[in-house]
């Protein structure tokens, strides 16, 4: 099942329309990890609203405190920062354990060399019946995103999620350099 989140007027990702089809609502728990410039942690803080919490998280201080500095300017009071290595085991202690109802791995898999870490990491994090949705930079050849070679398949990321116990959910059309994938704890 792929659930289309492509606008066509728009040539790239739309945070929003990724983040309510992944089902983050209103009073929810979110992790953006590999949060950068806080584009996704943005659009679900406005999502989960006052009642809900976003975890942006970054192994870069600079990207934290971009973050913290836009969600002062636009007064959002719902996003916690949180310096992680996510390289490392039970990296982001912060964040409870089952307690995140959607994780976000956005363009951050093929950076990250201990995978293994980074998706039982997920698990750890999400409720049951949480969700990950990871996007990636797909195999079509273009001016945008890593060498050919750094980039990580689907079938890599399935079984990325398949060996930290989280089951298919779906796929996201998310725009033409990307793929979208969900899976569920």
């Amino acid at each position: 099942m792929t659930k289309s989140v492509f606008d066509p007027s728009s040539k790239f990702l739309d945070p929003e329309r990724i983040l309510f089809a992944a089902g983050l609502g209103a009073g929810h728990a979110f992790a953006d990890l590999g949060a950068g410039s806080g584009y996704y942690s943005l659009a679900g803080a406005k999502i989960v609203g006052e009642q809900g919490v976003v975890y942006s998280v970054d192994v870069l201080e600079t990207a934290l405190d971009h973050i913290a500095a836009e969600s002062r300017l636009k007064n959002v009071r719902n996003i916690k920062t949180l310096a992680c290595d996510l390289e490392q085991a039970n990296a982001c202690k912060q964040i409870p354990t089952g307690g995140v109802d959607v994780v976000l791995l956005s363009n951050i898999t093929h950076q990250i060399t201990n995978r293994q870490n980074l998706y039982a990491e997920c698990y750890r994090m999400l409720k049951t019946g949480g969700k990950l949705v990871v996007l990636e930079w797909n195999d079509h050849h273009g001016p945008l995103g890593p060498l050919q070679t750094h980039r990580v398949s689907e079938s890599d990321i399935s079984a990325l999620a398949k060996a930290a116990s989280l089951k298919p959910a779906g796929k996201l059309e998310v725009d033409s350099y990307h793929y979208g994938l969900m899976f569920i704890k």
